[in-house]
């Protein structure tokens, strides 16, 4: 019984510490996270004082360009940039709503990014000719730019990927008169992967204590 005990502690401390969503593709940790193919449903509102609210479902499929990442990046703009096919949700084109994306492109030039080591991504974008400050959470990472000045108007621009996969999940845009909001459909409400790796000396402090209390109790019986 004692000696199970040992053996349950001893893979639980390993196993705490291979938490990782999947291996490193470079030698700096990134990898996509996404697939060719694969497909998001956002939802997508323009609300503009004093009118109705223009409410609408876009479709992205990504459509390739998901090159190998080089091993050692130097700078952002290395970053592959991957292409995605974009139509309102009955398939139809989105025509001249394409244009407002020139509000998304003010602080991001792409719609995925890799994911396993956004440190290394934050020091890139903070180096390259983006204004944006780095916005960072447990399950989310991206761009916030405010008082942004276009044509006598002052803009705030958010911008955020989901990091379990790298591909955008909220992009939005508010002004005095008008609020832009894009949010990807299915978006965890909590990312246990990302609390664990962002909070893992805690976790196993936890665990190790749990385990502890286990082999007490085992012992007292």
């Amino acid at each position: 019984m004692k000696r199970a005990l040992q053996l349950m502690l001893a893979l639980s401390i390993i196993s705490m510490f291979l938490i990782s969503p999947v291996a490193a593709a470079t030698s700096q940790g990134l990898e996509w996270g996404i697939e060719s193919g694969d497909q998001w449903n956002f939802d997508f509102t323009v609300k503009e004082a004093n009118e109705d609210d223009f409410i609408e479902v876009l479709y992205f499929e990504s459509t390739g360009g998901l090159t190998t990442i080089p091993n050692i990046l130097t700078d952002w703009v290395s970053i592959p940039n991957p292409t995605f096919d974009i139509t309102w949700e009955n398939g139809s084109s989105i025509g001249f709503y394409g244009l407002i994306f020139i509000f998304y492109f003010i602080v991001s030039d792409t719609f995925v990014v890799p994911i396993g080591n956004y440190t290394l991504l934050g020091e890139l974008y903070e180096d390259s000719l983006y204004n944006g400050t780095i916005y960072n959470s447990a399950s989310y990472w991206g761009m916030q730019l405010n008082d942004f000045e276009f044509s006598g108007n002052t803009l705030d621009i958010h911008v955020d990927y989901l990091k379990a996969d790298g591909m955008l999940a909220h992009w939005r845009v508010t002004s005095e008169n008008v609020t832009i909001t894009m949010t990807r459909q299915g978006l965890p409400s909590f990312d246990i992967v990302g609390f664990i790796q962002d909070n893992l000396l805690l976790v196993a402090a936890g665990g190790v204590i749990l385990i502890l209390l286990i082999i007490i109790c085992a012992k007292r019986k």
